[in-house]
C-alpha cells in the first residue's frame, strides 16, 4: 500500500491562502542516465525534466513552512520547504547507492533530515521482547530529539520535525504487532499516537503509520492468510468510518485503502469498496485517481479474455497461453531472488502432484533479469510444471497489474480470467477452489 501516498498527497490543501511565496529549487543529477525528478507538495506536484547535463530548475509555490516528498528513480526523501528560502539538490549515484545532498538557504535543515545524525529502528529490533522493544523505541526518540535540539533550529521547524521523527521511529510498531501477539497495552499505545491534525498528511511516516495501524487494529484476530482480501479491506474501511473524525484524514485513508485494493485486486469484488468510497470521498483529485485505477481494473475483471503471452520455456521452446486452451491454467509469477516466491515452491509442487493427470496446467513465469540463474535453479532443483522466462517482456505482468511477487493468476479452459489475483499454493482454500472449478 504504502505506495499511494505520493499520488494522493496533492489532494490536500492546508491553511488559509496568504500572499504567494515561492522557493526556487536547482537540481543536479550525477548518473549515467537521467530520469525526471518529482516534487510532491500539498498543493501541487511537479515532475522536473533534466537537460543533457542532468540539471534542471523549478519554482515551487510555498505559502508556509511544509514538508514535501522529492523523488528520483526508486528513492523518495522528505524535504522541508520554507517560503523564500531557495534550495539546491544533488543526486549522486554512488557505489553504495543513490545519495542526496542539499545546499542553499534551505540546505542545512534538509541535510539534517536526510543525514546520519538521526537513527531509526533496525530489523534486529523485531526480535526483542515487547518491553525491550518499546524501551528501544523510546531511546531512539530521546536520542533523535537531543540531536535535533542541539542544532539551534527555529521553534516552528523543531516542533514539526519532532512529529516527523515520532512517526518515522514508531512506524515499526504495527509491523511488530503483526509478527506476534502483543499485549493490550501495546495496542493502546499504537492507538494513542493516531493523532488527527491535517498538516500531518504532509508526512509519509504519518500516513504509513495510520494505514499500518488501522490494518492491524481492524483485523485483529483475523486469519489474514485464509480470509478473502475483500473482507480484510472492508474491515479497514469500516474502522476508518467509525473511528476517524477529521474529514480530510478520513478521505485520505478511505481513498488510500480503496485505491490500493482495486490496484491489487481489480474490480470483480469491489462493490462494497466502491460504495464506501463514493459515499465518503468528495475531493476531486482523489476521485480522479480512483476513477483511473477503477477503469484500468476493468481490463482484468473475471470473465474477460486473458491477455496472451509468448515466452520461451526452459528448453528454448516457444509457449503461448493460447496453446493451453482447454485446460485450467494456474500461473505463478516469480523470481529466484524472491524469498516468498521460493517459500511457495514446495506447496506448488504438492498442487502439481495433486492434479497430476488432470486438465490443470501449472505455469511458472520468471521475471529474473539473470536468465542463467533462472536456468540453473529450474534444472538444478528439477522444478516441475511449465517453466517460462519473460526475457524482459513485461506486457503480460503489466496487463495484470502485477505490483509484487509472488503473484498467482487463474485462467479458465476458454482463456478467460477466473482470478486475476489467485490465492497462493500454501493457502488451504487453493486446492479446494481448483477442484471445484476444473
Amino acid at each position: 500500500m504504502r505506495k499511494l501516498f505520493i499520488a494522493l498527497l496533492i489532494a490536500f490543501v492546508f491553511g488559509a491562502c496568504q500572499t504567494k511565496k515561492e522557493v526556487a529549487v536547482d537540481v543536479v543529477v550525477k548518473d549515467k542516465t537521467y530520469e525526471g525528478a518529482g516534487f510532491y507538495l500539498s498543493k501541487m506536484d511537479t515532475v522536473l525534466q533534466l537537460n543533457a547535463e542532468g540539471k534542471g530548475s523549478v519554482i515551487l509555490t510555498v505559502d508556509e513552512p511544509q514538508y514535501a516528498v522529492f523523488q528520483y528513480k526508486w528513492k523518495n526523501v522528505p524535504v522541508y520547504l520554507e517560503p523564500g528560502k531557495n534550495l539546491s539538490v544533488t543526486w549522486d549515484m554512488t557505489p553504495s547507492g543513490l545519495m542526496v545532498s542539499f545546499d542553499g538557504e534551505g540546505g542545512v535543515k534538509n541535510n539534517f533530515i536526510n543525514g546520519n545524525e538521526l537513527d531509526i529502528p533496525k530489523m534486529g529490533d523485531f526480535g526483542l521482547p515487547e518491553d525491550e522493544f518499546l524501551a528501544k523505541l523510546d531511546q531512539y526518540m530521546e536520542d533523535n530529539y537531543k540531536a535535533l535540539e542541539s542544532k539551534g533550529f527555529d521553534k516552528t521547524f523543531v516542533e514539526k520535525e519532532k512529529y516527523r521523527i515520532r512517526y518515522d521511529v514508531n512506524g515499526i510498531m504495527w509491523q511488530y504487532a503483526r509478527r506476534g501477539n502483543p499485549s493490550d497495552e501495546f495496542y493502546n499505545k499504537m492507538k494513542s499516537m493516531m493523532e488527527e491534525q491535517e498538516w500531518l498528511l504532509q508526512l509519509s511516516g504519518y500516513t504509513n503509520y495510520m494505514q499500518g495501524v488501522i490494518e492491524v487494529l481492524s483485523n485483529r484476530g483475523v486469519d489474514l492468510v485464509n480470509t478473502p482480501d475483500e473482507e480484510i479491506v472492508m474491515n479497514e474501511l469500516n474502522y476508518v468510518l467509525q473511528n476517524i473524525k477529521d474529514p480530510k484524514i478520513k478521505e485520505y485513508l478511505v481513498g488510500s485503502f480503496a485505491i490500493d485494493y482495486i490496484d491489487r485486486e481489480g474490480i470483480s469484488k469491489a462493490d462494497g469498496v466502491k460504495k464506501i468510497f463514493e459515499e465518503t470521498v468528495t475531493d476531486p483529485l482523489i476521485k480522479q485517481t480512483f476513477a483511473k485505477i477503477y477503469e484500468e481494473g476493468t481490463s482484468i475483471t473475471k470473465g474477460n479474455k486473458a491477455p496472451d503471452f509468448k515466452y520461451l520455456d526452459i528448453n528454448g521452446k516457444e509457449v503461448k497461453l493460447s496453446d493451453l486452451k482447454g485446460n485450467l491454467v494456474y500461473i505463478d509469477i516469480w523470481a529466484t531472488w524472491c524469498g516468498p516466491c521460493r517459500e511457495e515452491i514446495p506447496h506448488l509442487q504438492k498442487l502439481e502432484e495433486a492434479f497430476k493427470g488432470t486438465k490443470v496446467r501449472f505455469v511458472s513465469i520468471s521475471t529474473d533479469k539473470d536468465k542463467a540463474k533462472w536456468e540453473e535453479t529450474v534444472k538444478g532443483e528439477k522444478l516441475g510444471g511449465i517453466q517460462l522466462h519473460t526475457g524482459g517482456d513485461e506486457a503480460f505482468t503489466s496487463a495484470f497489474r502485477v505490483k509484487g511477487i509472488p503473484h498467482f493468476i487463474l485462467i479458465d479452459p476458454e482463456g478467460r480470467i477466473l482470478e486475476a489475483n489467485m490465492s497462493r499454493p500454501s493457502e488451504s482454500k487453493t486446492v479446494d477452489y481448483l477442484r471445484h472449478v476444473r
